[in-house]
């Protein structure tokens, strides 16, 4: 790109009649940004105080037939970036390439960004939003995050007062919709995976959802701008959901808990942890109760205290509506002549491993059912400052003289937990560990069998 000549910034002219728009890329969220623009164009515009123009649309495949006029489109994506009549882009495509190297010579070129790009703006955000500071642009994303809720405004505004002291939500549908499913419905997960494929909640490679990829780039992006620092999705810990079987649904219920995938940011003394993984969650949490395809996230703040905000977290309308949100917010600035209003997050962030993590575990353990393997097995946990705070048993087959017993432990620290399982005793005691989870909070039905 470097060949093409630069632009200089564009000068602001409040007095403009119209804001011109350059999309690059046409897909779900493209189309569905798109409709809104089109069907809500005359309120859009009153809120504005002039209309907006979609004046060019950057795609890759010609042949495909859709809701916009043909002459609108182009597969000439630099084109876009470099017109001088383009106000502002919205970048649809995804990924890291092209799509980076178009936003950051769009800010060059004195251009405006609205992004859903979840992936590019975790990964090179801090840098991206350096430059837009600098160029005193707009560059806004609340769409690369929780589909049509308001999060990443919230968090750069409304709450910008308090010191987030932890988030966590429920930020990737798919898994949503599979966990949902599993737990009302008693399904497998190979079984609801192929139904949410099947009905369009799931890729057809859903890897980025299920292994929690795609929840990962979230949080790291919403704890970046919580913090006020940049936090690398490497730095996130990441499990998806494969391993959850319908008996850990079961047991999760009987214990007064759900199961759901979470992403979770909090500060402590010596840094951020962060983490995406499945957990047990007391049904009386606010968040237990969000099913489907919807996402919610809870942040606690030291003046505010909790907040939760809840919607459709995917799909056409929803996230096209962040889009339109973020493109109206843009075209005021442009039409009042204002100052960007990309907030910088500083970078290199302190993170902290999953082994510094405090919380409750689960674990599911297939034992020898004979005399001493509860002592035995409490008595190896012990070694490891880990305690006991619930158990359930049954006999799994009498002629093998196996049974299954589920733990819940007391508050520990994770590095002690893990190396407390690897040393339970094998063969003749704990014949395997069949799964084990985190678990936020304290259930109702656990508190009032530890009082009994």
């Amino acid at each position: 790109m470097a060949s093409v000549p630069q632009i200089n910034s564009l000068p602001r002219d409040p007095l403009r009649d119209v804001i011109r728009v350059g999309m690059l890329g046409f897909g779900t969220v493209g189309t569905g940004a798109y409709r809104m623009l089109q069907d809500n164009r005359e309120a859009i515009a009153r809120k504005i105080g002039v209309p907006i123009e979609i004046v060019r649309i950057g795609i890759k495949d010609t042949e495909k037939p859709r809701i916009a006029p043909t002459e609108l489109f182009t597969t000439d994506l630099k084109a876009i970036v470099y017109d001088p009549n383009v106000d502002v882009i919205i970048e649809l495509i995804g990924g890291l390439d092209p799509a980076g190297d178009l936003i950051e010579q769009a800010l060059r070129n004195g251009k405006h960004v609205v992004t859903a790009n979840k992936e590019l703006i975790a990964k090179r955000g801090a840098k991206l939003v350096e430059l837009a500071a600098k160029n005193r642009l707009d560059l806004h994303f609340e769409a690369a995050v929780g589909g049509g809720i308001p999060l990443i405004q919230p968090l750069k505004h409304q709450l910008a007062g308090n010191d987030v002291i932890r988030l966590m939500g429920i930020v990737n549908g798919t898994t949503n919709v599979i966990l949902t499913k599993m737990s009302q419905e008693g399904a497998e997960f190979e079984d609801a995976l192929a139904e949410a494929q099947a009905k369009g909640y799931a890729e057809a490679d859903p890897t980025s959802d299920v292994d929690g990829f795609d929840a990962q780039y979230k949080i790291a992006i919403l704890a970046s701008i919580a913090f006020g620092k940049e936090i690398s999705p490497d730095a996130v810990y990441r499990e998806g959901i494969r391993k959850i079987t319908k008996k850990d649904i079961a047991y999760a219920d009987v214990l007064g808990y759900t199961i759901k995938l979470l992403g979770i940011a909090e500060a402590k003394d010596d840094g951020i942890l962060a983490r995406v993984h499945p957990t047990f969650l007391p049904k009386d949490h606010p968040l237990a109760s969000v099913n489907g395809v919807y996402n919610a996230v809870w942040i606690q703040g030291d003046f505010v205290g909790d907040v939760m905000l809840s919607g459709r977290g995917a799909g056409s309308d929803p996230t096209g509506s962040a889009v339109v949100g973020d493109l109206i917010d843009v075209c005021r600035n442009i039409r009042i002549g204002g100052a960007g209003n990309a907030i910088p997050y500083e970078p290199g962030a302190k993170t902290l491993s999953i082994d510094e993590n405090v919380t409750r575990f689960y674990f599911r353990a297939i034992v020898s059912d004979k005399p001493k393997v509860l002592g035995t097995i409490a008595m190896t946990l012990g070694d490891h400052d880990v305690s006991l705070a619930a158990m359930e048993m049954r006999v799994l087959d009498p002629s093998k003289n196996l049974g299954e017993i589920v733990f819940l432990t007391h508050p520990c620290k994770e590095a002690n937990f893990r190396k407390a399982l690897a040393a339970l005793p094998p063969t003749g005691v704990v014949e395997e560990v069949a799964s084990w989870m985190r678990v936020e909070g304290a259930s109702l039905v656990v508190e009032a069998t530890r009082a009994e």
